[in-house]
């Protein structure tokens, strides 16, 4: 790994660690510029671009037919910003479209994108994860309830199953895809090689999938140290651990803030060791 002096500091906890970040920073979150502050070094190599749905076929049906829904549901902040922006071709306002229905979202990071255009979540769960989602509206009677799922292409079945036992009709709409980078990695190789990595951050199971994939076969098992890994949720966790690696971080809450928030104190309980 890199040299690292572990002198405790408070102002600075990630300072002398180099971080792999695996995803696009946006404009609304910068994993690199929460890490930076913290004085960690950051290299970024993105794993997935988010592109709109191929077919947008069944989601301005459902617009047209808005009265006929209850409740719409987004799993992520991706979904929102998609939803919104095709909305915006269509010429329609979404805060009157949203204004006549419930809606859901699971965590405070796709809330926050829903309130800042007009638009008032029904039900945001503390649990940021579908499981959370699904929980939340055990409160609720869906029986009958037309509940209109706006996710991406190929989301986790989990939730569309769990409201349909609950007597829910879904409706499915996607709204954007993740699809690998395609690029040189031969740079990011080399980091591995040379030790020069700390940490990795993977944000989806398919940054995981997609890091994998541009690893040749028995890469990973050669590094004579492996970097540590974080995870964002428990999904992502489980996406690395079905490839026999690690996981030492992963946030109770599904944030970015939180998971530097966990990086701080484990490299603080590191530093201590070395007082």
């Amino acid at each position: 790994m890199t040299s690292v002096s572990y002198q405790h500091s408070e102002k600075f906890p990630l300072a002398g660690l180099r971080f792999l970040v695996t995803r696009q920073d946006s404009t609304e979150s910068s994993l690199t510029g929460m890490l930076e502050s913290q004085g960690a070094s950051v290299l970024t190599a993105q794993m997935t671009q988010i592109i709109p749905t191929e077919s947008w076929e069944s989601f301005d049906e459902t617009v047209q037919q808005i009265s006929n829904i209850d409740w719409a549901v987004f799993t992520s902040r991706n979904g929102v910003t998609h939803c919104l922006s095709r909305l915006n071709d269509l010429e329609v306002s979404a805060q009157q479209l949203f204004s006549s229905i419930k809606t859901a979202c699971v965590g405070q990071a796709t809330a926050s994108v829903l309130t800042d255009n007009g638009i008032t979540p029904e039900l945001v769960p503390e649990h940021f994860q579908s499981e959370g989602l699904i929980d939340a509206f055990k409160q609720h009677d869906l029986f009958e309830k037309r509940c209109w799922l706006i996710q991406a292409e190929s989301p986790r079945k989990i939730l569309r199953d769990s409201l349909q036992k609950m007597g829910a009709q879904i409706i499915l709409t996607p709204v954007y895809r993740n699809v690998p980078v395609a690029g040189d990695y031969t740079f990011l190789l080399a980091e591995l090689e040379q030790q020069k990595l700390d940490w990795i951050l993977f944000a989806s199971p398919s940054a995981v999938q997609n890091f994998h994939q541009i690893l040749p076969t028995g890469f990973w098992e050669s590094l004579t140290a492996e970097p540590k890994i974080a995870c964002l949720g428990k999904i992502t966790a489980k996406a690395v651990r079905d490839f026999g690696w690690s996981v030492q971080a992963k946030p109770n809450i599904q944030d970015f803030e939180h998971l530097v928030q966990s990086l701080c104190e484990i490299n603080s309980q590191i530093s201590l060791k070395y007082e």
